[in-house]
């Protein structure tokens, strides 16, 4: 038999039972193991040259590396992107305290999900933050399902099955992954009538598309994008009242749905949703995955008379939220005593530039950079998941250029260390945003970065 470090051929690939034999330690199904084997063959047979260099040890190395990379395929990183909110990487952060109190709550462990502990009578999943939704958003009542594309399906079905739902022509909004307004309205069973333009819409607009066909008035706050201009739009209280004069029910999806008031904090400041609430809107839908800080979620709040119809609606069960969802959501609502502190993202977006400044050359001292080339400079960030479009804040980075390595041989490099680390890359550089780094990460970002200088 060949040397393991010499050049192999078609024939003397290695058999599955040797791969699984390597892998014999390696805590996973069988099934699994030999799947992943004979892919992983099926591939190399295809791909293998008469003039390859390919030597055995490779092959086994890369078999092993290839069935770690379907084992752990979702990875912690390091967010050096700058933006908070990353679609990408999963949106908003967990608190420590949100991911300590579901440990204890879900480790080997039942919790009464749906069983009402006074009476012993099954209960219902959305109580648990019921009393919670009503007091944050100041609404009658509140459910939480899976995400907010969702709450909106769920509740266009619930208020306009097979009735006509009229919109502004300049809220006709599309988010990522292609999810648009006009596909949802149709997925719903409604009927699209969209009035006004782009840039202006007015109250008679709506007032004229009114028939005997309507079934809701939608109002869509568009918190991905800005028109600005010569723009004119109808406001959600002239809404209300139209509907009012008309008994048409109005529904307002907010996209990133803020608590608090992120002017505060620096950004341009959204509409709350306890203030759209406030309007008299009979039913607002918003994210919990983004500016509230929670997991994959989307709340839909409003008018009792509306809320009891959706949980009766049975498109609801499959789109409910799990025990997962619904704990995380709680502990994330109740870091709103002190979200500056106990909320990730109005903690992250709080760092001061001089504090950010201070870590950015305790990593380059620590590094005494050679092949390495690191300048520090202030960047914009951005919020990130449709959130505050328009907005960004002055951060600090770090930026890369390699002696022999291109800028996005760089960047790969950063992407395939121990510990990932994602920036991005401008002006033939790559840029590490400081604000997106935990504290606790420096000096792992520190042993990365000295091993590519």
């Amino acid at each position: 038999m060949s040397s393991k470090n010499n050049p192999i051929n078609y024939a003397q690939l290695p058999a599955v039972d040797h791969l699984l034999k390597l892998a014999e330690d390696v805590h996973a199904p069988l099934a699994l193991k030999t799947h992943v084997a004979r892919q992983f063959l099926e591939n190399l047979r295809l791909q293998l040259k008469p003039d390859s260099t390919l030597t055995r040890s490779q092959v086994e190395s890369e078999y092993l590396l290839n069935l770690d990379q379907i084992l752990n395929p979702i990875r912690p990183v390091i967010n050096a992107t700058g933006v908070i909110l990353h679609t990408g990487l999963g949106r908003a952060a967990y608190s420590a305290g949100m991911v300590k109190r579901l440990v204890e709550m879900l480790s080997d462990a039942y919790v009464n999900l749906e069983l009402d502990l006074a009476t012993g009578q099954r209960g219902n999943r959305n109580d648990h933050l019921r009393p919670w939704l009503q007091a944050l958003t100041n609404a009658e009542n509140g459910i939480l399902v899976n995400n907010n594309a969702a709450a909106v399906l769920l509740a266009l079905n619930t208020l306009a099955n097979r009735k006509q739902v009229v919109i502004s022509r300049g809220q006709l909004v599309e988010i990522g992954g292609s999810f648009r307004i006009p596909e949802i309205l149709k997925k719903a069973g409604a009927k699209l009538v969209e009035v006004g333009t782009t840039n202006r819409t007015h109250l008679n607009d709506f007032r004229s598309a009114i028939s005997s066909k309507t079934g809701l008035l939608l109002w869509v706050h568009t918190s991905n994008y800005r028109i600005e201009g010569f723009t004119k739009e109808v406001g959600l209280a002239e809404l209300v009242e139209l509907g009012k004069e008309f008994n048409l029910p109005v529904m307002a999806d907010l996209g990133s749905g803020a608590l608090v008031d992120i002017g505060e904090y620096g950004l341009r400041r959204e509409p709350l949703v306890s203030e759209v609430v406030k309007t008299g809107v009979d039913v607002v839908t918003f994210s919990v995955d983004k500016l509230l800080g929670g997991p994959q979620g989307g709340v839909i709040a409003g008018k009792n008379t509306w809320i009891n119809r959706i949980e009766k609606n049975h498109l609801l069960r499959a789109l409910r939220s799990d025990k997962t969802q619904i704990i995380l959501t709680l502990e994330a609502l109740k870091n709103y005593h002190d979200p500056a502190t106990e909320t990730p993202f109005y903690r992250d977006i709080s760092i001061s530039l001089e504090t950010l400044h201070r870590r950015a050359h305790a990593i380059v001292q620590a590094i005494n950079p050679n092949e390495l080339k690191i300048e520090i400079c202030e960047t914009p960030g951005q919020v990130g998941s449709g959130a505050a479009p328009t907005d960004s804040f002055q951060s600090v980075a770090l930026k890369l250029k390699h002696n022999r390595k291109s800028t996005k041989s760089l960047a790969a490099a950063l992407r395939q260390a121990s510990i990932p680390v994602l920036g991005y890359i401008n002006e033939d550089r790559v840029f590490l945003d400081l604000r997106t780094v935990r504290t606790h990460q420096d000096d792992l970002l520190m042993r990365i970065l000295r091993d590519l200088n």
